[in-house]
């Protein structure tokens, strides 16, 4: 049925069978090493292994098949290199690329950038600016339509910038770095109002991310613990895939006008659960507890140790992975994820601390050592014209 290896490959890997994937990987290294779809399906590999250098720079030949970042901001001015310019005193553009997950998850680099000395200026989708401003290490947010007025030294697309400061997997971010609005929490205590546990879920995102039917699940199995009578559900579902829902779960779409509303409502929950979603990736940035269905082929945040690990070095202790071990089916993940949630929601919180039983701690000790930065030598950014 696949002729082509590539197609071979990426069959494997959304099986789960990632050491036949790997096996074509290490062939085609061989025979044709400067292939871009190769190199970019290798990157995810090398992600898995734990090579964080290697594996995003490897991802970057997906910018010469237009299936990885946003493209070129339209300056003269170079992409920085940390071999070449100090950035004391200079001004960078943190470009934020890909779909709003992507930019959330990478706004966290402005703040060593500002360290470095660096006046940072992000260029962010329009409606994650209310987040984006907050972020310590900012100090100008703008559209990617203003970018060119602004006067910069250097930029550095959001999706290299992890590498190009010199982070692995050991020493990456993964504290809380997004924040809502004192004031808009204080409001959405009016609406998030109950006894029980509090607990946000969304199960769709973008319907035009590239793979989005592979991380789709039944929604019933979701919408089931409503009949948790110790839990109040409320959903964050909006704009695509809504549906009816059982009356004791709150529909929260109607209030949710903007990015400020969600990170709200968020934080007056419990917990989360969601799918792998840009609303994912701002609870686990607020250090929320966040529940996360992740897919048999993860996208690359979730790939490292996959299937095996329940964390993600992106974030602290505070994130769970329920991966998908089976292709098109999602029973063990719900069954692994419901028996989590019955413990869960059996136990007073007058008991015990409720942060700690929902984040379970000890698979992942928070890091927040600061590496170096240098430029590895093999170590390059480019874009197809």
């Amino acid at each position: 049925m696949y002729t082509h290896p590539i197609d071979k490959q990426l069959n494997y890997m959304l099986h789960g069978n990632f050491s036949k994937g790997w096996a074509i990987s290490e062939k085609l290294q061989q025979e044709t090493p400067d292939d871009s779809r190769h190199l970019f399906n290798r990157g995810w590999f090398l992600l898995n292994q734990g090579k964080f250098q290697e594996g995003y720079q490897s991802l970057e030949a997906g910018r010469y098949l237009n299936t990885y970042g946003s493209g070129h901001i339209g300056t003269q001015k170079p992409i920085w290199n940390p071999a070449e310019m100090d950035l004391e005193g200079k001004r960078v553009i943190l470009a934020l690329e890909g779909g709003y997950g992507d930019e959330l998850i990478n706004v966290r680099f402005a703040t060593p950038l500002a360290e470095l000395g660096a006046t940072v200026i992000v260029r962010a989708s329009e409606a994650i600016h209310c987040l984006v401003k907050r972020v310590e290490g900012v100090s100008e947010v703008v559209t990617p339509y203003q970018v060119r007025d602004v006067h910069h030294d250097c930029w550095i697309p959001g999706f290299s910038a992890g590498w190009l400061l010199g982070y692995d997997f050991t020493t990456l971010i993964n504290t809380p770095y997004l924040t809502p609005h004192p004031l808009s929490v204080e409001i959405w205590k009016n609406v998030i109002k109950t006894d029980k546990l509090k607990v946000g879920i969304r199960w769709s995102g973008n319907p035009e991310f590239e793979h989005q039917q592979f991380r789709k699940f039944p929604v019933e199995p979701l919408l089931d613990l409503s009949k948790n009578k110790k839990v109040q559900l409320y959903s964050l579902q909006r704009d695509n895939d809504l549906r009816e829902l059982p009356s004791d779960i709150v529909d929260l779409q109607h209030l949710l006008i903007s990015w400020e509303d969600t990170a709200a409502a968020i934080a007056n929950m419990d917990l989360v659960i969601s799918s792998c979603t840009a609303i994912a990736h701002l609870a686990a940035a607020m250090g929320k507890p966040t529940w996360i269905l992740v897919p048999i082929l993860p996208y690359h945040t979730w790939a490292y140790q996959a299937p095996e690990s329940r964390t993600s070095p992106w974030y602290g202790d505070n994130v769970r992975l329920f991966r998908q071990t089976k292709y098109e089916s999602w029973d063990k993940s719900f069954s692994m994820l419901r028996k989590e949630f019955r413990a869960l929601s059996a136990v007073p919180e007058e008991v015990v601390n409720l942060d700690d039983l929902i984040v379970k701690a000890g698979e992942q000790q928070s890091r927040t050592k600061r590496p170096s930065v240098t430029l590895p030598p093999t170590g390059k950014t480019t874009y197809s014209s």
